[in-house]
């Protein structure tokens, strides 16, 4: 398996791995449930209702863990066990969420990996494949950040 091209660096992952996962899944799912607001009044999240998704960005020491109560990602707490975890290291995480690569490379690179419900992954993915970025509030934003944000990184690491 070849290594890794870009980690995060140890310095700056200890300080991430202080926070608490509940506070991390807290500040994503407020941020996915605007980004996602159309989709989730649409119904199209509905599969993940009363179920866990783990997500652990490893070299940034990140773990953390939402659910979806029908309405919203809510974070859960550590003491439930998720139906699916979501593993992969920051770059890659960026790369997904730019589209500079699709998910379908990064998954049979295994870059990013998933374990437990492999029903529920093949939904999130495709639920993520789906979207038409320029549907989403602040897509011209959000991709200068991304696309800036991925450059920055491969500089530094």
């Amino acid at each position: 398996m070849a290594k890794p091209r870009h980690l995060f660096p140890s310095l700056l992952a200890k300080p991430l791995s202080l926070i608490p996962g509940r506070l991390h899944a807290s500040l994503i799912s407020n941020a996915l449930n605007r980004l996602f607001a159309r989709q989730i009044a649409d119904g199209e999240l509905d599969f993940m209702t009363g179920r866990y998704l783990q997500v652990e960005v490893m070299d940034a020491s990140i773990r953390f863990t939402l659910c979806f109560d029908g309405r919203r990602l809510l974070a859960a707490g550590t003491g439930k066990s998720p139906d699916l975890i979501f593993r992969g290291n920051v770059h890659d995480f960026l790369l997904l969420a730019s589209r500079k690569e699709d998910s379908d490379t990064l998954f049979f690179q295994r870059r990013l990996k998933i374990e437990g419900d492999t029903e529920m992954g093949l939904a999130i993915k495709n639920f993520l494949d789906a979207i038409e970025i320029e549907s989403l509030p602040y897509h011209r934003l959000m991709d200068k950040f991304l696309n800036r944000g991925v450059r920055l990184y491969e500089r530094v690491t």
